[in-house]
Formats: C-alpha cells, sequence, structure tokens
C-alpha cells in the first residue's frame, strides 16, 4: 500500500502519528489533536496480557484482606533486586511503607521538610514545581550561580525525569549533600522501565526512596507504589501502614503484577522495539524504554502543553525533547507498515 503524496511530505515520525491518531479516532480534527499529544508525557503501555491479568484480579472478592499490604511491602524489595541489567545498593537499610504511586511520598517529604529550601535540577517533574509554586514554598533550581547548600532539601528521579536517564552529577551531588546534612528524596518511579541502572541509596543523607508501578503497568489510576524511609521517620504514611489504613485494592493489584511479571519485564519485552524505532527515526534512546530524546525535529513534541496543564510559565526550551513512545508500541504494526512502505533502514 502506497502512502499519499501528502502523507509521504511529512516527516517519518509525523506519518506515524497520524496513523495511530486515525485508527484511534476516525474524526479528522480529533485525530489532530491526538497528534500533536502522541509522544509527549509519560504512560504505561496498555499491554493486553497484562490488563487481562489486571481486570481478573479486580473481579476477586479477596481485595479487602489487610494481608495484601503485608505481602506487598514484603515482596516489593526482593522483586526489584531480581531484575537482570539494574540493581540497587541500601535498600535493606530502609523501612517500607504503602504509598499512593510515588506522589504521596513526595508529599509527606515536603511536610516534613518545610523549613528547608526546596531544590531540583531543570527538568525535573513538574509535579513538584507546581506543588511548591503553588503553596508559596522556598523553591529553586540547583545552578552554578546558586548551588547545593546546607538548609536546602533536595529531591532527585533516579532515573532522571527529563531524559529516562540517570543524571550525570548523581552520585557527586549525593556525596555533596552528604558533607553538608542536606535531606533528600530519591524519586525511582522510572526505575522499573530501565535497564543497565546502578542505583546506590546508600548515602545516610537519602531519607526517602520511592517507586511506583504506574510507568511500567497501566494502572496509573490505582496509584500503587511503596516508599522506603529510614527507621526513625514515623510520619502520618507510616501511621497509615501501622494501622492498615491503605488501599488494599490496589496492594492486591500489585501482588499480582510483581508475583507474574518481573521488575525487568517491561525493559526486556520492549529494548528491541525501542532501539529499532529510535535508529529509523535518528533519535537517542533511553536508558528507560518508554523514553527516546529528540533533535529540533521534535520541537513541536516538548513539554510546552505539559506545561498549560500544570499551569506552569517556564519556557519549555529549558528541558530535552522527552519522547514518549508508549503509542508507538500499542500500534507496532502501523510502524512496521510505515517502515515498509519508506525502506526505513534498521
Amino acid at each position: 500500500m502506497a502512502l499519499p503524496v501528502t502523507a509521504q511530505m511529512l516527516t517519518l515520525h509525523k506519518q506515524l502519528a497520524w496513523m495511530i491518531a486515525a485508527r484511534n479516532v476516525p474524526d479528522f480534527y480529533q485525530s489532530r489533536d491526538q497528534v500533536q499529544h502522541l509522544y509527549q508525557g509519560s504512560q504505561a503501555i496498555r499491554d493486553d496480557l497484562i490488563l487481562h491479568k489486571v481486570n481478573h484480579a479486580l473481579g476477586r472478592n479477596s481485595w479487602q484482606h489487610a494481608n495484601n499490604l503485608t505481602y506487598f511491602k514484603q515482596d516489593f524489595a526482593p522483586w526489584l533486586q531480581e531484575h537482570s541489567s539494574s540493581c540497587i545498593t541500601g535498600l535493606e537499610q530502609y523501612q517500607p511503607n504503602f504509598s499512593a504511586g510515588t506522589t504521596q511520598a513526595f508529599d509527606s517529604f515536603y511536610f516534613r521538610h518545610r523549613a528547608r529550601r526546596f531544590r531540583c535540577f531543570v527538568g525535573e517533574y513538574f509535579y513538584h514545581l507546581k506543588t511548591w509554586l503553588s503553596n508559596n514554598v522556598n523553591w529553586s533550581f540547583i545552578t552554578p550561580s546558586d548551588p547545593l547548600v546546607a538548609g536546602d532539601a533536595l529531591v532527585i528521579s533516579a532515573p532522571f525525569c527529563d531524559t529516562g536517564s540517570m543524571h550525570p552529577d548523581y552520585d557527586s551531588v549525593i556525596a555533596h549533600c552528604n558533607r553538608l546534612g542536606i535531606p533528600v528524596l530519591v524519586d525511582a518511579c522510572y526505575y522499573v522501565i530501565s535497564g543497565g541502572v546502578n542505583l546506590d541509596v546508600t548515602a545516610e543523607c537519602i531519607d526517602t526512596v520511592a517507586f511506583s508501578l504506574s510507568k511500567a503497568f497501566p494502572v496509573a489510576n490505582l496509584r500503587i507504589g511503596m516508599r522506603y524511609t529510614r527507621t526513625a521517620v514515623f510520619d502520618g504514611q507510616s501511621l497509615h501502614d501501622a494501622i492498615n489504613y491503605n488501599n488494599t485494592l490496589s496492594a492486591q493489584v500489585g501482588n499480582m503484577l510483581i508475583r507474574n511479571y518481573s521488575s525487568d519485564y517491561i525493559y526486556n519485552h520492549y529494548r528491541e522495539q525501542q532501539l529499532e524505532f529510535c535508529n529509523a527515526m535518528e533519535i537517542v534512546p533511553s536508558d528507560s524504554v518508554l523514553f527516546a530524546v529528540g533533535n529540533n525535529n521534535w520541537d513541536e513534541y516538548n513539554r510546552s502543553n505539559l506545561l498549560q496543564q500544570y499551569q506552569l510559565t517556564l519556557d519549555s526550551a529549558l528541558f530535552a525533547n522527552r519522547i514518549c513512545l508508549t503509542s508507538v508500541f500499542e500500534h507496532w504494526d502501523l510502524f512496521e507498515l510505515l517502515k515498509n512502505e519508506n525502506t526505513i533502514t534498521v
């Protein structure tokens, strides 16, 4: 099947975006809106097998059992450590608490260190910026002219939100925080969609490490996460765990997922497709399998729309062109068709 002349005038990634949008939404204007957002954001792949298992788990009547939470906390760390190409050092030093995604862990960290100035690198998760700005919290980006100092509190994602790969300064920044007694929250939300990541959380300055299943599995609305804190921490989130006042339904689904799928399942299952697509489109694959980093040809898929959703007035040029590949994986047959029609070399 030859593509229309008008389609051939579009870049390959735009052709694919229109093919996917036309499959999902027959209306032209709705399709156009989907095309404009197709490679933006970050969401799990709607893998049919995983969705079937989730729906089956939700149909059971055992979701109210408190043991769901006990088993999830007990099994989560060993599940993480079974990753075939990534490792975490030092997690055994922390106590686990169920968390409503990573977001609940963030809010707990903010409140515990509310007297400090919050810091992050340019490119960090917009939720932090929006929360700090909307609550008139003292914060600023880390820059050469405004470095981390005593009295700050650091939030850093590992892998890093801006690119999906580890921040190049992660080790040196953690060492610096350790010397100055700066408390650190490590957001490891992308860990379970990544490979080749060596995450060291042994430094005493790290008081929170947060994980979520919402990027690996299509269960974002169930808010399934885990927070690890130092044993001295007993806050409202810890209290909820102590009195079994957490989401047992989410914990049951979490148990099902980690028992059926390894912590490297998504990375291993989609890595070859990620590399093939990135090679065809001449973009850089991320260590996180859902992402790539695009060049200037991908400027229209920068994070300007996300900034508008978060009601932030920051310049989108500050951030990398992080390309979300979820829709590509979900419509791989269309990429194969496009590849064959355009004789893409892979």
